[in-house]
């Protein structure tokens, strides 16, 4: 009695498992169906926060470039020292503030290796267009900033970050 109730018991295990999991490298329709919707919020947030930036610009009447992958620069005061290279040591000076004109960060200090994508990936292209005693304006999308999760202290979650930039001596 007790071998045909392990049996049955044994039957039923495997035949709830029979199910195969899906294979590693097809997604199932469910999966290209989240895919697709992940996708296409990020293009919606994307295309916010482009509106969001075109309009500060406009109001403020700065003549921004956009840099490769989304974040903007104006130089308004050119440096007359070396242009800034890939992994050269500079001393930056900024303030940070959210695209609505809250101050988060005011006179932060730091040496600053350029071309190692930090955690402002946006501020490290930046720098790495300028030359040393340039003063610009940087404004990074939420993806070149600290991303939707903000950094744990003052920057919201997808924040577009506004930056008034020096670069010092290196």
């Amino acid at each position: 009695m007790k071998r045909i109730a392990l049996i049955i018991i044994c039957s039923a295990l495997l035949t709830a498992c029979h199910n195969d999991p899906p294979m590693v490298g097809r997604p199932t329709s469910g999966q290209k169906e989240l895919k697709e919707h992940l996708i296409n919020a990020n293009r919606t947030i994307a295309q916010s926060e482009e509106t969001s930036i075109n309009e500060y610009i406009a109001r403020r009447g700065w003549n921004m470039e956009k840099l490769p992958e989304g974040a903007r620069l104006w130089e308004y005061e050119k440096g007359n020292g070396n242009k800034i290279d890939f992994e050269d040591s500079v001393h930056i000076t900024y303030s940070v503030e959210a695209i609505n004109g809250k101050i988060i960060y005011n006179d932060i200090k730091e040496d600053y290796v350029a071309g190692r994508r930090q955690q402002m990936i946006g501020l490290d292209q930046a720098v790495l267009q300028l030359c040393v005693g340039s003063r610009a304006k940087v404004i990074l999308p939420s993806n070149l900033g600290y991303g939707i999760g903000g950094d744990g202290d003052r920057i919201p979650q997808s924040a577009i970050l506004v930056i008034d930039l020096k670069v010092l001596n290196n």
